[in-house]
């Protein structure tokens, strides 16, 4: 689905292309339909296709639709506090660094990478 944004894909297609194991890819394909990011569509004309245009989907919805809530390391998880917390002197270094990779997830789309001359700013 990257060079050609618009129109349905084969999923042996997109493994062949991207070099991504099949199975793996089959996994990926069906968080990325749950998120709504991507529709399927059975049949022999089948295949997956973008819910919405290239610019209109950031890399941070890819990722977290993929990997789940986005977090630099398991101390940071809402759901968890390290006893170490309170008194840790590296949280604001991990804090800084999530907070600037979910900006740059965020401010990059799809397109952003298909046009590829796009240069990231992480100021």
């Amino acid at each position: 689905m990257g060079k050609r944004p618009v129109g349905r894909f084969n999923i042996r297609e997109i493994s062949e292309n991207q070099h991504i194991p099949l199975n793996y890819l089959a996994k990926i394909m069906r968080r990325l339909v749950n998120k709504g990011l991507v529709r399927s569509m059975v049949g022999p004309d089948g295949g997956y296709a973008l819910r919405k245009s290239p610019a209109e989907i950031s890399l941070r919805e890819v990722y977290e639709a993929v990997e789940g809530e986005l977090r630099m390391i398991d101390c940071m998880d809402k759901g968890t506090i390290c006893v170490l917390y309170e008194s840790c002197p590296q949280i604001s270094v991990w804090d800084k660094l999530q907070i600037s990779m979910a900006r740059v997830l965020e401010d990059t789309t799809l397109e952003d990478m298909l046009n590829r001359s796009t240069k990231i700013d992480v100021t």
